[in-house]
């Protein structure tokens, strides 16, 4: 069973006016152990994608499903409390917090939406940056970081709460080739080594050989997957 599934899943988006449809139906899986990058030019409905199979937004069409639940339609409450549980998200700027060290930026993340701070949250956030090599700036502000030293930060914000499923909306595309080779480094360690879902959006074509998986989007439709089930016609897009 794929802990990710979406069937027919299609996005319409209104001006008040008219309708003007995204993302056409659209069907895909994931599964624990694979580094997917999602690529595709600007306007052509990846972002949208990302969002969906997110929990940020909701599809106008089709069934979303998170290990083997349809979530479709689940409350507001639900679903921000599965994202807080099931997802770590990495966006393209690090968004870390100045006046807050390193350590305290990653394990305050268990305090969004209320969640209580655990006991274990500093030294989960330690163990974490150890294992991102940034042991030495746990007490540091984020402002003596280089980028790709912030990305990786974020990258352990996005593990503390040991998500299923990690999202990645251009990690790279704001680093140096160097730092940027890093981080996808990681984000391939993360996926093979600790069996998470690591879907990583880019326009980065630097990333795209760190992929297990390669899908391209253009103008809201699938245009390409490297899958095996999508090559032989076991994915309906």
């Amino acid at each position: 069973m794929s802990v990710l599934k979406l069937e027919n899943i299609a996005r319409d988006f209104s001006d008040g006016r008219q309708i003007r449809r995204v993302l056409f139906p659209t069907s895909l899986e994931f599964d624990p152990g694979e580094l997917v990058v999602i690529s595709g030019p600007s306007g052509s409905g990846k972002t949208t994608l990302l969002s969906i199979m997110g929990l940020v937004l909701r599809p106008t069409e089709g069934v979303l499903s998170l290990e083997g639940r349809d979530v479709t339609a689940i409350s507001d409450d639900e679903t921000a409390g599965l994202r807080l549980r099931k997802y770590g998200f990495v966006f393209q700027q690090p968004m870390l917090i100045e006046g807050l060290s390193v350590m305290e930026n990653i394990a305050l993340a268990f305090a969004v939406q209320g969640a209580r701070l655990p006991r274990n949250a500093v030294t989960r956030a330690k163990e974490l940056l150890d294992s991102l090599g940034l042991g030495e700036t746990a007490h540091m502000q984020p402002r003596l970081l280089s980028g790709g030293m912030k990305q990786r930060a974020s990258i352990a914000r996005a593990l503390i709460k040991d998500p299923a499923i990690l999202l990645c909306d251009e990690p790279t595309s704001a680093l140096d080739a160097e730092s940027g080779q890093a981080v996808m480094t990681i984000l391939k360690r993360i996926a093979v080594e600790e069996r998470r879902i690591v879907l990583v959006v880019s326009h980065d074509a630097r990333v795209f050989p760190y992929s297990d998986r390669l899908i391209k989007i253009e103008n809201g439709r699938i245009a390409s997957d490297t899958s095996e089930r999508y090559a032989e016609g076991k994915i309906d897009t």
